[in-house]
């Protein structure tokens, strides 16, 4: 089933992730903006509406994980994270504050894509 074209919103401080990214889901059909911190993040969400979030959890300033709670607060949008660092206790904390996946870098790029696309049809 082909899924809508999507207004998602990438928080990602490199820019060769945020590239691929940006890049692999515009082929696709969907409008992305990007940000590289999470304070820049907030502000997206508060002043647009997306239908997803991919956040990093290495971010500038604060932490993804430490901010997803202020994500979700300002945002109807899933919210799906990625991290270079995975390991269970961070994917459980994760989901528990709210993420709707945590996606290990590397990664494919139609990973991306297809994990973003589930977040949205389970909302």
């Amino acid at each position: 089933m082909a899924v809508k074209s999507l207004k998602i919103l990438v928080v990602e401080d490199d820019a060769d992730v945020a590239l691929v990214v940006r890049r692999t889901l515009e082929g696709a059909g969907h409008v992305v903006s990007h940000v590289f911190s999470a304070e820049a993040g907030l502000a997206a969400v508060k002043a647009s509406a997306f239908d997803v979030v991919l956040m990093d959890n290495s971010l500038p300033g604060a932490m993804g994980i430490t901010a997803l709670p202020e994500f979700i607060a300002a945002s109807p949008a899933p919210v799906v994270m990625m991290t270079g660092h995975a390991n269970e206790d961070v994917q459980t904390d994760a989901l528990l504050l709210g993420a709707k996946a945590l996606v290990a870098k590397p990664f494919e790029p139609s990973v991306i894509q297809a994990v973003l696309e589930k977040a949205v049809e389970k909302t």
